[in-house]
């Protein structure tokens, strides 16, 4: 379809949309673009580059299942199961981010055949899993 240009946004469901925002502002350089509410759900919409995320907080959202949690479990679950960023230099990157407090939950691997691509895999705030590629 010619229409289509591209990724707009990826919209995630949090506990604690500020301390999300907040999160996401310090350790990966996100910005907040604005935010609106509804009768029971706030939004806000963040913004890196191209990138846009848009989190929600709905007062009756059920939690995150454990096994989204781990990538180990992530893929025995169907939908949309995390994001990725791409950064320019991964072990930098996570490096960076280790430094600040940031857990390493998938190391680096090599993708396979991919001609070198590496990736990992990271927690935010609430525990939701973030590849960097």
């Amino acid at each position: 379809m010619k229409t289509l240009s591209g990724l707009h946004h990826v919209g995630i469901v949090v506990e604690d949309i500020e301390a999300s925002a907040q999160w996401y502002a310090e350790h990966l350089g996100f910005e907040r673009l604005y935010g609106f509410s509804r009768p029971g759900v706030q939004a806000v919409f963040l913004g890196l580059g191209a990138l846009r995320l848009e989190f929600f907080q709905n007062e009756n959202a059920a939690p995150m299942a454990d096994e989204r949690r781990r990538p180990e479990t992530n893929l025995r679950i169907g939908g949309i199961n995390h994001f990725a960023i791409e950064v320019a230099d991964l072990d930098a990157t996570l490096q960076a981010l280790t430094a600040r407090g940031v857990a390493v939950v998938f190391p680096p691997r090599d993708v396979p055949n991919s001609g070198g691509s590496r990736y990992a895999f990271i927690h935010d705030n609430e525990q939701m899993l973030i590849e960097l590629f």
